[in-house]
């Protein structure tokens, strides 16, 4: 503990030169020093350690030693290890000159291949240690924290030095943030199988009701900015045409088995799932069926989908939570825009506008669409045949009437509004992704976005 002594040694000048019963001035920065040498001195430590553990050969005769230097929690670690080359390795100038001239493939580096002794890979004391993008389990934690929550990769590389003292260039930082990204990605193909059990503390119990166990399944789709190389080509909103943003898909899986004193559902703590992805509509769909069967679909839960209008979601519905048992509730919140905007068609006085618009609504609420189309046109009668717009308004809210019947599922203990997936787009996707002046490549959007979803289910680092 050689810096830890240099700093207590330190220390006591500083007394013995301060006046009697005086404090030295840099006593402030003791718990800095002192933090400071603990981790040098485990450097040193962690160095030696692993270097004796280097120095193993479980797998027989090795092919001599290779220094590499890691980076740990507590900081970067240099030592050396037994290497297991390729069985039939030539690593002779000529060989290699001869591979190339016959366009050998060239190795993977440490791919899966025989090696001397039998040896699952080059280097089985890394396997051991588990390094990933050559950090420690604990490093990568959290260097994909950091860049999750951070609103860019400078501000994350500065956060983990701050918190981690680990210094790392903004270059290294967004290469592993975007790799561990990837990863997560990938790991949103095949979902573990998840059943959580939820604990529920006492108040919790006491201020709510139970109710069937419920499996919530809700989704939409939210815009990320994007360079041109992404957008070129892709049909947008603006007055032009032209797009400067593309989708990503949110999913969020979950469940609730209790409700509060309006009747509510609450969702089960730490028991939600997200996904985020670029894909298209239909393998999107594919992507959350995965997740909900990981997390208990079909296993003795009441199933609820709830979404927007939009055609995508009900085809997803449609195709991927086939079934009469599932419930498909269209958000009640984006009807009642349509339903605002039915209204302001009549050109009302705004006091009148907001009165009608305020009764729409609660009978919306308390019976559903069947209900409001009856009233809508008895209340506003040659609306519908005078404009256009009217009567698309109409047309979307009778296409859908089915999917909206707000006060038999408030009654059921079911959710009516999408509020949590909407969310979800902010945490997962706007956040992070949505900032002052950001244009992504839209693979490296979805990839962060993922790695965030990744963090928001409770997993571990990807």
């Amino acid at each position: 503990m050689a810096n830890v002594e240099a700093v207590l040694a330190q220390l006591g000048e500083e007394l013995m030169q301060s006046e009697s019963g005086a404090i030295p001035d840099s006593l402030g920065t003791l718990d800095e020093r002192l933090a400071e040498a603990l981790r040098a001195d485990g450097r040193q430590v962690l160095s030696g350690v692993l270097c004796a553990l280097g120095r193993e050969a479980p797998y027989g005769v090795f092919d001599g030693y290779r220094e590499v230097t890691i980076g740990s929690i507590l900081g970067y670690v240099t030592y050396s290890r037994a290497y297991y080359a390729p069985v039939d390795f030539l690593p002779t100038r000529q060989s290699r000159r001869k591979a190339a001239r016959e366009k050998v493939a060239r190795r993977k580096r440490n791919g899966c291949f025989p090696r001397t002794g039998d040896a699952p890979c080059a280097c089985p004391l890394d396997a051991a240690l588990g390094l990933k993008d050559g950090m420690t389990p604990a490093l990568r934690d959290r260097l994909q924290h950091a860049a999750a929550l951070c609103g860019s990769f400078a501000e994350g590389a500065a956060t983990l030095e701050r918190f981690a003292g680990v210094n790392m260039s903004e270059s290294a930082f967004r290469r592993k943030a975007l790799a561990a990204g990837e990863r997560a990605v990938a790991a949103q193909e095949y979902p573990t199988l998840r059943l959580l059990a939820p604990h529920f503390p006492a108040w919790l119990l006491a201020a709510t009701a139970e109710t069937l166990p419920t499996l919530y399944i809700m989704l939409d789709g939210t815009g990320v900015p994007c360079v041109k190389a992404d957008t070129e080509g892709v049909k947008g909103k603006g007055p032009d045409g032209r797009a400067g943003t593309r989708e990503v898909k949110v999913g969020v899986v979950g469940t609730f088995r209790r409700l509060d004193a309006k009747g509510r559902p609450v969702r089960d703590p730490l028991c939600e799932s997200h996904i985020v992805s670029a894909k298209e509509a239909k393998e999107f769909g594919i992507l959350l069926r995965r997740l909900a069967f990981s997390r208990g679909y079909g296993k003795k839960f009441r199933v609820q989908v709830v979404g927007d209008g939009a055609e995508w979601i009900a085809n997803i519905v449609k195709n991927a939570f086939p079934g009469n048992d599932i419930v498909f509730t269209v958000d009640f919140y984006h009807t009642c825009e349509y339903v605002q905007a039915f209204i302001d068609l009549a050109e009302l006085v705004p006091a009148d506008t907001s009165k009608a618009f305020r009764i729409a609504r609660g009978i919306l609420r308390r019976f559903g669409a069947v209900s409001l189309l009856r009233h809508l046109r008895k209340r506003f009668p040659g609306l519908e045949n005078n404009s256009e717009k009217a009567a698309a308004m109409l047309a979307y809210i009778e296409k859908r009437q089915t999917n909206m019947c707000y006060g038999k599922y408030r009654k059921q203990g079911l959710y009516i509004g999408s509020g949590l997936v909407e969310a979800a787009c902010r945490t997962d996707v706007a956040r992070r992704c949505k900032q002052s002046g950001m244009h992504w490549r839209l693979k490296n959007a979805a990839a962060m976005c993922a790695l965030v979803a990744r963090f928001r289910s409770n997993l571990s680092a990807a």
